[in-house]
């Protein structure tokens, strides 16, 4: 091997090393891979929309989606928090993409996939 080569097999290895010390710290840090916590994929981490009232007996509407892009318990805190944001509304969301969307008003269905779609989400048309 010459000595260009083992200068650009030096590179590559110091590269490959500081990007997975990078990953580690940010899984450690309770970041996730996908990068939903950072802005990654063109999401960002949507803030925190906590719901008073969980009695399901006060939602009487509710909207059944499958939304994609999904891949990590962040990824479905964002979907829930983008939805719950909303006035009126509770939402649950699974990893498998299915969300519930529970309304004390008439449900808007185009303003639930446009705040799925803010938060860097699609939803999937069935």
């Amino acid at each position: 091997m010459s000595g260009s080569d083992m200068l650009i097999l030096g590179v590559v290895a110091v590269l490959v090393v500081l990007i997975a010390v990078r990953y580690i710290k940010r899984v450690r840090a309770g970041g996730c891979s996908c990068g939903c916590d950072d802005g990654g994929e063109g999401r960002g981490r949507v803030e925190k929309a906590p719901v008073a009232d969980r009695d399901e007996t006060h939602y009487p509407y509710v909207l059944d989606l499958v939304v994609g892009g999904m891949s990590c318990a962040g990824c479905v805190a964002n979907v829930e928090n983008a939805l719950n944001a909303q006035p009126g509304t509770w939402a649950t969301a699974q990893l498998s993409g299915d969300v519930r969307v529970r309304g004390k008003e008439p449900l808007d269905a185009d303003a639930c996939e446009a705040a799925i779609k803010a938060a860097g989400y699609y939803v999937k048309k069935l």
